[in-house]
């Protein structure tokens, strides 16, 4: 703003003018406008990019997950691999009543996966002991 001629402050009046109609602003308001822009399309670019690389970690975690319970892990170290697991299994539980075929407990087992009966497997839910299950339907006595 000195290089430009301008030693008063700013006053947001009229920033806010330059903001609002930038064809009446001066030629170093537009350079101010210019620098404000560049900035914020330079955070939301960083911001997206960290979106990024955190979905991509996420996805290499899962797929260590599924491997790791499907080889049959009991514990893990990481705890985003905990909650991944935590969530395969209760996703697993959820699957496991959609397979149950009537009240007495019997279930299609053809109806879950390896991965659906490994997760179960580490979260300590045997699908064939309806005391272990976690999630019951409405029509369970459980």
């Amino acid at each position: 703003m000195r290089q430009a001629g301008r030693d008063e402050p700013l006053s947001v009046a009229e920033a806010t003018a330059w903001r609002d109609h930038p064809e009446k602003a001066p030629e170093v308001g537009i350079a101010v406008l210019a620098t404000v822009v560049a900035a914020k399309a330079e955070r939301e670019h960083r911001e997206r990019q960290a979106d990024i690389e955190y979905e991509h970690h996420m996805l290499n975690l899962t797929e260590k997950v599924t491997k790791r319970l499907l080889a049959g892990a009991k514990h893990f170290r990481n705890p985003d691999a905990e909650l991944i697991a935590q969530d395969m299994a209760f996703r697993a539980s959820k699957e496991l009543c959609r397979a149950h075929t009537d009240k007495c407990g019997e279930i299609n087992p053809e109806l879950l996966s390896k991965l659906d009966l490994a997760a179960l497997r580490w979260a300590g839910i045997d699908p064939y002991a309806h005391s272990t299950w976690i999630v019951h339907r409405g029509d369970c006595s459980a």
